[in-house]
This record gives C-alpha cells, structure tokens and sequence, in this order.
C-alpha cells in the first residue's frame, strides 16, 4: 500500500508538531484502500474545515488528470481525494473529501499492487530527517518497460502530479514540509521526557531519481 513514510514516535505520544499538519491522498488500488501521507507547514491564521478539504480535493483530482498521470494508472485503480488534519494540537479531527473518485484510464493491465514508483522530496537540510519519498502506486503494464523498468514517461507523470499536489496545498495556505517527529526517552509514566522537539522542513525539489520498481509491503504511516 504506497504511502510517504513519516517517522514514528517512541511510546504512546500523539503526533503534535508546531506549524504542522498532514495531507492524505486517498486511494482504492484493485480494491485495497491505501494513502500517501504529505506533511505540510500552515501559519498561525490556518483553521482547518471542511471547506479546505473540499477545495483540495477538487485541486488534486484535477492534477491527477492534468499531469497526465490518470492515462498511465490502471482503470482498476481510483484516486479517491483527500484528507487533512491539524496536527499543532493533540487527536484534531481529520476533514476528509471523497465524493467524486477519478479513476485512471490505463487499459492495459495493473501492475502488482504492491509496486511503486517513487518521487523524493529534498529539502535545503541533508540527511534522512530531512528527505522525504511519495510512492506512487496503481500503475497499468504499460509503464513497465522491455527490460522490467519504469518507463519514462511515467516518472515524468509521477513528479509533475506531486509537483501539481504542492501548487494545490500552497493554494490552501499549505506548504508541502517533511515532518520530523519528535522523540521520547520512553521511560516508565511518569518519568518519560522529550528528547528531541522535532522539525518541520519545506521541500525544495521533488524528483524521480531511479528506473527501479520499489516493493510496497507496510501497511501503516
């Protein structure tokens, strides 16, 4: 199930992060439901709603179109919308859209559900704290190519569909951000402290930097 890996916390801590919030892409790939999870960066005048949701949604289903990514997904595989929550306090609720799911076109036959190709996100910081990956699901035969690669026009979709989902956040007063979770000494209650407040870091490029099919088998984010 293709998702955007986002660092867990150590013990029972509800993410909070300030600034933060996460974005879900939501998506039914041969009828498994799965997500990419996005961090983003909002400013204080941010108030999450139903509204946000609905008006990305609406964005993001548009860009799977315009980014010429739904000709090269599987017509077995829908881009259902999205969902937002707030993450500068504890157990936000999460303001979801999928009304109108746009499924892809590809005629050809869907590749293994657990195969992805993958965007990395970069930011101005280096190490792993600091990069992010969006995998990419739901991809027909077609855009695998004679010698068991991602065809090229695929990795071209891919990076402008995430590319297209950064414009559509900024238009919501969301700026696509790795989210760097904060640790925990994990130490027997009530002694357990923080280690480490964590980091919320804007993402500068987003790239296909390989031909290689990546493997999918988790099923958390």
């Amino acid at each position: 199930m293709p998702y955007i890996r986002v660092p867990k916390l150590s013990g029972p801590h509800p993410l909070v992060l300030n600034d933060a919030v996460h974005v879900r892409l939501l998506w039914n790939f041969n009828g498994r439901l799965g997500c990419n999870v996005l961090g983003g960066r909002v400013g204080g005048g941010f108030i999450n709603s139903q509204t946000h949701a609905n008006d990305l949604a609406t964005a993001v289903l548009a860009s799977f179109t315009s980014s010429g990514l739904k000709a090269l997904t599987s017509d077995t595989v829908e881009l259902q919308g999205v969902g937002i929550r707030d993450l500068r306090s504890a157990n936000q609720v999460e303001y979801t859209q999928t009304s109108a799911p746009v499924a892809g076109t590809g005629a050809a036959n869907p590749m293994p559900t657990q195969l992805a190709a993958v965007v990395t996100l970069r930011t101005d910081l280096a190490g792993k704290s600091y990069r992010g990956r969006v995998y990419i699901g739901g991809a027909d035969e077609d855009q695998n190519d004679g010698t068991g690669r991602i065809a090229g026009a695929y990795n071209t979709a891919i990076v402008a569909f995430i590319t297209a989902v950064k414009a559509d956040m900024a238009a919501e007063g969301i700026t696509l951000a790795i989210i760097s979770a904060p640790r925990y000494a994990n130490l027997p209650p009530p002694a357990d402290i923080q280690t480490w407040a964590g980091d919320l870091t804007d993402v500068t490029a987003q790239v296909a930097r390989d031909t290689h099919w990546d493997s999918q088998n988790r099923r958390d984010s």
